[in-house]
């Protein structure tokens, strides 16, 4: 994904103006843009050249790139200027005065800029949430230095995956500096890079949070709110430069370049109170009391799916199944490794052959699985079980039926 995750967070504007030397009637002028209004003040002896940021709040702040034109003015400031426009207060530039009062004279500004401050510094000692409520488990797909899109600028970002329409929440408070919600598309094609939908948090200590691949409409909140960690800002879906469902997370502020530059986080997780997120490790959110984990596999995360056409895992937990269909034996381990795994599927009712499953584990896997068809045959209609080993440790059973609603 990552590059250009959002088209609108930078903008490269000029402003001309041409004078005879008479003196304006109206000698304010302003102009905004996204994030920043530009205000130019006439004087008797010259002209002041201020900003302020639009949607203002406390902790805002933003990172522009100020060029001039001039004719018959000068200032003591040297363009072009690199500078941070913060607050709410209007943040003077410099005044240029007339070098002849009375001629003409000729102005013409423009100006680039970023959300965030490209001077700041990442408050390290911060804890974020996890992105996702209480009770759900979410495998990472890349985490820091993800070998498709998550290098260089890049390098400190992380892709939760999980199911369209999945609630996203605030991993930290701020204030929303941007969202878009209008794109459908989702696909590993390059000109779906700017076609991400987006929320953009802006942080105390002047970096950015970005949640990306939001599902069409999946917004829920608006430019200018505060929210605070844990809060309800969205939907996840598969939106922009994708290769599947994902929430794409990252913090980080911008540089001269006008690049977003990333920077590394730590979360509150059930493995401890500052861990790094790991690649194709679950995670989920401690329940009080609850200690570290000391297994690579949960029991409970060995359950029953249906396989739909397009080979996606749905209905998981199900105990009930329709001949013809194809059953997946799921398995999502916390921490990924290289296991021998094992299903034999017994039919209860019927003297059936059983089938026999086995593969070994990858690290790369989201999800680890093994399926078999269920053929239209009313002669495995009935009870069934799946026996699952691991590195030839039995596991678990699944208790599932078969039924003749297919049957045509």
């Amino acid at each position: 994904m990552k590059k250009y995750i959002y088209s609108n967070l930078f903008l490269l504007l000029f402003y001309p103006f041409f004078s005879n030397g008479l003196f304006s009637q109206t000698n304010r002028v302003e102009n905004c843009a996204d994030f920043v209004c530009m205000i130019e003040i006439e004087t008797e002896d010259g002209v002041e050249l201020k900003f302020r940021n639009k949607n203002a709040n406390p902790w805002t702040r933003n990172s522009i790139k100020i060029e001039a034109n001039i004719t018959n003015l000068e200032s003591n400031t040297e363009f072009p200027l690199f500078t941070v426009i913060k607050g709410t207060e209007e943040n003077f530039i410099t005044k240029f005065t007339f070098k002849e009062k009375g001629k003409y004279y000729y102005r013409s500004f423009g100006y680039r800029v970023r959300p965030g401050d490209w001077d700041s510094v990442h408050d390290d000692s911060v804890i974020y949430e996890l992105p996702f409520e209480d009770g759900k488990r979410i495998k990472i797909g890349q985490a820091y230095n993800g070998k498709v899109t998550h290098q260089g600028q890049f390098a400190y970002a992380i892709d939760f995956t999980m199911p369209i329409g999945t609630p996203i929440l605030a991993a930290r408070e701020g204030y929303v500096i941007a969202t878009e919600s209008k794109f459908t598309e989702g696909g590993f094609s390059p000109e779906l890079w700017t076609k991400a939908n987006f929320v953009s948090i802006q942080q105390e200590d002047g970096t950015v949070a970005n949640y990306a691949h939001l599902n069409k409409g999946g917004v829920a909140v608006r430019v200018g709110d505060k929210v605070s960690a844990g809060q309800l800002i969205g939907y996840s879906g598969n939106t922009g430069y994708t290769q599947g469902p994902h929430l794409h997370f990252e913090i980080h502020k911008p540089n001269k370049k006008f690049e977003a530059t990333t920077v590394p986080t730590v979360f509150k997780t059930q493995n401890g109170e500052r861990d790094t997120i790991k690649e194709y490790f679950v995670y989920w959110k401690p329940k009080p009391g609850e200690s570290k984990p000391v297994d690579f596999l949960l029991d409970e995360d060995i359950i029953l799916c249906k396989l739909n056409a397009k080979r996606e895992r749905i209905a998981c937990g199900s105990e009930n199944f329709k001949l013809g269909e194809s059953v997946i034996v799921s398995l999502d381990f916390i921490q990924p490794g290289d296991h021998k795994i094992e299903v034999t599927v017994i039919n209860l009712e019927q003297s059936v052959k059983p089938l026999m499953l086995e593969w070994r584990s990858r690290l790369e896997n989201v999800y680890e699985g093994g399926y078999f068809e269920l053929s239209k045959s009313p002669y495995i209609q009935g009870k069934w079980k799946a026996e699952v080993k691991v590195d030839d440790r039995f596991r678990k059973t699944l208790n599932f039926s078969v039924g003749n609603t297919n049957i045509k």
